[in-house]
């Protein structure tokens, strides 16, 4: 079944996007799970420095993709709550997200801290995301 363009809450897609960015934003500064990140990559600092404007406007990409498609599975399935909202965002994070983190940990030789701390950012980006599109959408 077909999802009309018009269907779509365009300024809530707007809302989420932000926020996904911002959480991201905070949840990988010093405050929060930066150092931590840093840590369990092996990076530092003077790493991640040289490419953090090119990576910040290539995570722009995914995070409009995510805002994006969660409207679009929102609207197609009638939802129309906060709480349906952050329901399906809540399984597509533990269905294809967590998934994915795991498989780079066992495949890419990622750190089970590394998928943690991604996941738990995911968690958050998701759950503002849902309860942002499905009380808006």
């Amino acid at each position: 079944m077909p999802i009309p363009i018009e269907t779509i809450n365009w300024l809530a897609v707007l809302g989420a996007f932000i926020a996904n960015m911002a959480v991201g934003a905070v949840w990988y500064s010093p405050l929060l799970m930066g150092n931590r990140w840093l840590h369990s990559t092996g990076r530092t600092h003077d790493d991640i420095q040289d490419d953090s404007q090119s990576a910040i406007a290539l995570v722009m990409i995914p995070a409009a993709a995510n805002a994006i498609a969660l409207a679009i599975l929102t609207a197609g399935l009638g939802i129309t709550s906060t709480y349906g909202g952050i329901a399906l965002a809540m399984l597509i994070w533990l269905c294809f997200v967590v998934p994915t983190n795991f498989i780079e940990v066992i495949f890419d030789r990622k750190t089970v801290e590394t998928a943690l701390i991604n996941n738990g950012n995911f968690l958050i980006s998701f759950v503002i995301m849902g309860a942002i599109i499905g009380t808006w959408g």
